[in-house]
């Protein structure tokens, strides 16, 4: 009954991610998928006994009018939040064609970094350092947006220099 959001070439129709205990649920803009919406989370909170906190549930909208929007997040007693917006340290709504959305990895691979320079370090240990830790910095931003082409080989290069 809820009309997720179409993503990706093949148009795969995506309704909510979930990671650890956060829910990120995602429909087109109607307001009968707001009250769906309401209705399986209500469902859920008498199935399972827990009780969902809608006063600490945000709404953002993109592509919504602004009414449209305030009168769904008043529908479900959310409070509204801007696009973009962080999740998970991740903007959200933000263009990833941009070098700015990808500058907070790029910081903190270059923190990272500098806090390892002063130790010493074999050469077997950075290989390992750089495989376990470095490169998985920045595969949660790749694995929501495709990096562009100059963000990648700024990656590699201060993974090199490091090495």
């Amino acid at each position: 009954m809820l009309s997720g959001v179409k993503v990706g070439r093949n148009e795969v129709d995506v309704c909510m991610l979930q990671f650890v205990d956060d829910t990120l649920i995602l429909c087109e803009d109607s307001f009968s998928n707001v009250v769906t919406m309401k209705a399986i989370l209500r469902g859920y909170e008498l199935t399972s006994g827990l009780k969902i906190n809608f006063h600490k549930s945000k709404l953002a909208g993109i592509n919504v009018e602004r009414n449209d929007l305030g009168c769904y997040a008043k529908t479900l007693n959310y409070t509204q939040m801007r696009v973009p917006f962080k999740y998970l340290g991740l903007d959200v709504g933000g263009n990833p064609k941009k070098k700015q959305l990808w500058e907070p990895i790029l910081e903190k691979l270059r923190a990272r970094l500098s806090a390892w320079k002063e130790i010493f370090l074999s050469l077997a240990r950075k290989i390992c350092l750089i495989k376990l830790v470095i490169t998985t910095l920045p595969l949660f931003y790749i694995s929501f947006f495709k990096g562009p082409e100059s963000v990648c080989k700024n990656i590699t290069s201060i993974q090199r220099r490091f090495l």
